[in-house]
């Protein structure tokens, strides 16, 4: 067209033209081949179609029992929805959302964290004793100041402190507990790692003028210490091949992919429930297995040996080392999840207020059980923690498998009380 401005030729191109000519001038020719006409292919009657937009499937937008559309909603549209509903306050939803927002800042920074220098140790430990990560650290500010952000939640408490942090709230009077990165030891060779929370309700920590620091700060802990009955909210965010937030709200388990094309939350998994008894698969820490109590070592033994049917051969073993990993595995496939004391931890190793509880919850809401005691024979959801940093055993997964597992333990775990402590 006449308005189109030509394209002028590249400096040296007619040059680079000439010597090229020049160059093959003197080749030889090769004889030139006759070839019958080709036939014009016929048209085809879908070509148009080539330029449209890719239709969804049909899956990809299926409605969930509560009318979600999976592939299509988002997180702020499910809280939004759920608020309608009166499954959620308005602080809540804030809440949740600042945790969304946190944990995508914590996604990039694992994910970029062999070129940024966050990988290797911090040079300190937290309360627990473990050494921090840099990335613990980095995190644990990242979700502080999310939730100050918030002014709903009126107390944090998090792995990476030694006592609870008031912070200032206009409105709601949740506690918010959060593990910033659970399986930090995967970072450093980019296995899945991800980030535990719990909300609790929580009544009043009333601070008069004349209480000293220590009064202060008692009746804080005091505070604190919540029986995951008192759960409003609980979830975890996987960093992995995908970031994915698994989230209850006490009516059922939704999960949310991250899009990372558009920064938001897309409704993935639609009403989870553990597959019952589903997929026969056990995890947990193999290595410490002779630390285990004889009755728990029998009964790993009894799995490999292909549990109550043997004839479908032995249980496979999955086990990734990061309690948000096996978890959502287990969520999504079934199995079971043995986390038990041993002799280098007699309470277990996972933290009751913001581990343990809030995976119970989600564990319940998915239609599974989460349990301990010595026969697993109490809910962890009834626990009320002495300290905020408590540890806990837990077993959790598909229904079946733990009361198969509850039988076994009261069936043998009174001969081996009473017998040898090292046999099988």
């Amino acid at each position: 067209p006449s308005h189109l401005v030509p394209r002028r030729p590249r400096s040296g191109m007619s040059t680079a033209v000439s010597s090229m000519s020049a160059a093959i001038r003197g080749a030889p020719v090769r004889p030139r081949i006759h070839r019958a006409p080709r036939t014009p292919a016929a048209r085809p009657l879908t070509r148009a179609r080539a330029v449209e937009a890719p239709v969804r499937e049909e899956t990809s937008t299926k409605q969930s029992r509560k009318g979600y559309r999976v592939g299509v909603d988002t997180l702020n549209t499910f809280l939004f929805r759920e608020e309608q509903r009166g499954v959620v306050s308005g602080d809540l939803a804030i809440i949740v959302n600042n945790i969304a927002v946190a944990c995508k800042k914590i996604s990039n920074l694992v994910a970029v964290a062999p070129i940024q220098n966050l990988t290797g140790l911090a040079g300190s430990s937290n309360e627990s004793g473990d050494e921090q990560k840099k990335l613990d650290v980095i995190s644990n500010d990242i979700f502080c100041d999310a939730m100050s952000d918030t002014c709903r939640a009126n107390m944090i408490v998090t792995e990476e402190e030694d006592v609870p942090l008031r912070v200032e709230a206009i409105s709601g009077d949740y506690i918010v507990c959060f593990d910033p990165i659970d399986g930090s030891s995967n970072i450093d060779a980019a296995v899945t790692t991800g980030s535990i929370f719990g909300i609790y309700s929580s009544g009043e920590c009333e601070i008069f003028e004349h209480d000293s620091v220590e009064e202060a700060m008692e009746k804080c802990v005091l505070n604190a210490r919540k029986s995951g009955e008192e759960l409003v909210c609980a979830g975890y965010v996987m960093y992995s091949s995908s970031t994915v937030m698994m989230l209850t709200v006490g009516d059922g388990v939704y999960g949310f992919t991250l899009d990372t094309s558009t920064g938001e939350y897309v409704l993935s998994h639609d009403d989870v429930k553990i597959p019952d008894p589903g997929q026969r698969i056990y995890s947990g820490n193999n290595g410490n297995v002779d630390k285990w109590a004889p009755e728990m070592k029998a009964y790993v033994r009894y799995l490999q040996l292909g549990g109550a049917d043997k004839a479908k051969g032995p249980y496979s073993y999955r086990y990734i080392g990061a309690l948000v990993g096996d978890f959502h595995r287990t969520l999504l496939y079934g199995g079971i999840w043995l986390y038990p004391p041993d002799k280098s931890a007699p309470q277990g190793k996972a933290r009751l207020l913001y581990e343990v509880a809030p995976m119970g919850f989600l564990a319940e809401q998915a239609g599974g059980m989460a349990m301990w005691g010595e026969c697993a024979e109490k809910r962890v959801m009834e626990v009320v923690p002495e300290n905020i940093h408590q540890r806990s055993p837990m077993f959790v997964g598909s229904s079946k498998m733990v009361v198969e597992l509850q039988e076994f333990l009261e069936d043998r775990a009174p001969v081996y009380r009473n017998g040898p402590r090292d046999e099988l």
